[in-house]
């Protein structure tokens, strides 16, 4: 297997790991929320499932099914995963601030993964429309949650 795409599967292994794990997070949060109700716990526990782990996962996947190669692969997962315990950890400590932090480091991970969806080949159009749909879509997200905990970007709007 040449370099490049050695690389590559060893980025996409540790997305999907660390996305498992915030998503095993996830259900552990929805056990303790169902035995002892607190503010927020669904929020957090879909949060850690849905943005944590399989958006996590759909990112990593759709960028190996476009893109040889593995720029900026650490970066992507560091400011992933930080964005998506520093929100939570702004929601829960009612913190503004970490909730800009953490979108901030989303929108700046995304940025870098839509930068991977810009030059695929040829071949791989329509893999790359969806990819980019799914970063664009990911984007409005942030910037709406960021909204609803009444944060920047989203307070900006």
């Amino acid at each position: 297997m040449r370099e490049p795409l050695k690389a590559e599967l060893r980025s996409t292994v540790a997305f999907v790991a660390c996305g498992g794990i915030l998503i095993v997070a996830g259900g552990f949060v929805a056990a303790v929320n169902s035995a002892a109700p607190f503010t927020h716990g669904s929020w957090l526990a879909a949060y850690l499932v849905l943005v944590g782990g399989a958006a996590q996962i759909a990112l990593a996947g759709g960028r190996a099914a476009i893109v040889s190669g593995s720029g900026c692969s650490r970066g992507r997962l560091m400011l992933w995963n930080f964005g998506s315990l520093a929100v939570p950890a702004g929601v829960l400590a009612d913190s503004p601030g970490w909730v800009t932090a953490g979108s901030v480091a989303l929108l700046y991970a995304l940025a870098l993964f839509a930068h991977a969806g810009l030059r695929p080949a040829r071949a791989r159009r329509v893999r790359t429309v969806a990819y980019l749909v799914l970063v664009v879509s990911l984007a409005a997200s942030v910037v709406v949650g960021s909204a609803l905990a009444d944060a920047a970007p989203g307070s900006w709007l």
